[in-house]
């Protein structure tokens, strides 16, 4: 089977989308997963014209409630995740949908049902050729060139660990830590706050080039980050060097929060535990790639943190790859993929699709 030109890969999580085409190394856009609609449509959903505006486009605007479809992986509202899809292929990367191969990088976790839902917007709504749904933490193992490991995502409003093997997931074995780049935000904001420091409407924006280029972690226990002076939009100079080194602790100490969820696991500690639920004779084989993946992932210092955590437990050698961008390992691990001679057996045809309907879903997307 072949496609008449490069397939579209696309990766969307809760935070951002990145897409662009199977031949290339890196996406050709990246931007915010939100959707944004007037204030003042309430009640008149549908019955008049106007603006929808997506990413970095919507957050320009306020007088717009901002929507984000995806929370915590899961597409909870399909009519903005289709607005987005649309975005993609005539915003962002200019092609018609009509002529190219998609593939999409899943939450592990999305039912039979809901690839279904993909197949019924991307065959019948944006009329692709062709679609691949594949799960994104084993598309981050074949970003790193495994396929055989354990991937740990770091996400805006999940933090999960996958462990697989031989290219499948070993669901019985997912873990969740319940502390995520939303709460690290939380935590540094209300420090701030309570120096007095009051980050204002543009907050958000503020807290993630923080968290993006200024924290990071102390390689082994014993050390200190240094002192950091960051410089806020309004021209005012202040010091990070208290949040800085807390808020980074707290992924491998999150105890250290106040009032904080019961249910909350510290990053080792839950690598070992997934790790742990699979057979003991592949456990080598998973630490020998334990591929760090997702937003947080960028922070300085947090691999060699986390291999040191995870040795000085288990008392064996681990592998955690390095990627001079972590952040789209899933998305090149499906351009990979994409181009691989076996992935092409589970690729569902619109012909495929429009014969057999559900039942080719479910035996091509098991």
């Amino acid at each position: 089977m072949t496609f008449s030109g490069p397939e579209i890969v696309i990766e969307h999580g809760s935070y951002c989308c990145k897409a662009g085409f199977a031949c290339d190394n890196h996406p050709v856009s990246i931007f915010r997963t939100v959707v944004g609609r007037p204030k003042n449509i309430q009640g008149f959903y549908g019955k008049s014209p106007y603006d929808v505006y997506i990413g970095e486009d919507a957050l320009a605007h306020d007088d717009y409630n901002i929507l984000s479809p995806i929370v915590k992986g899961k597409i909870v509202h399909w009519d903005n995740m289709e607005r987005i899809w649309h975005h993609i292929f005539y915003k962002e990367l200019k092609v018609a949908p009509e002529e190219r191969a998609v593939i999409v990088a899943i939450d592990p976790r999305t039912t039979m049902a809901e690839k279904y839902k993909f197949c019924e917007i991307f065959f019948e709504t944006l009329n692709v050729p062709a679609l691949c749904v594949q799960p994104q933490s084993i598309m981050s193992l074949y970003g790193s060139g495994y396929t055989t490991g354990i991937s740990v995502d770091l996400g805006y409003d999940l933090t999960e660990i996958n462990p697989a093997y031989e290219g499948g997931l070993m669901t019985y074995a997912r873990l969740e830590t319940y502390f995520s780049g939303g709460e690290l935000s939380d935590y540094i904001n209300k420090s701030l706050l309570r120096r007095g420091i009051d980050l204002g409407e543009k907050r958000h924006i503020i807290l993630e080039d923080i968290k993006r280029h200024v924290l990071c972690v102390s390689p082994t226990p014993s050390l200190v980050c240094p002192m950091v002076k960051y410089k806020l939009p309004s021209g005012q100079v202040i010091d990070l060097g208290n949040e800085l080194h807390c808020a980074a602790e707290l992924i491998f100490h999150p105890e250290s929060i106040e009032n904080a969820n019961s249910e909350i696991l510290p990053l080792p500690e839950a690598v070992v535990l997934s790790a742990s639920k699979c057979d003991e004779d592949l456990q080598d084989e998973l630490y020998g790639a334990v591929v760090v993946t997702g937003g947080l992932s960028a922070i300085p210092g947090l691999r060699q943190r986390l291999a040191y955590e995870l040795e000085q437990i288990v008392n064996r050698q681990v592998n955690i790859p390095e990627t001079p961008e972590p952040y789209t390992v899933a998305w090149l691990g499906a351009a990979v993929y994409a181009g691989m001679e076996d992935s092409k057996k589970v690729w569902v045809l619109k012909k495929q699709y429009e014969e057999y309907g559900e039942k080719i879903v479910r035996n091509k997307f098991v």
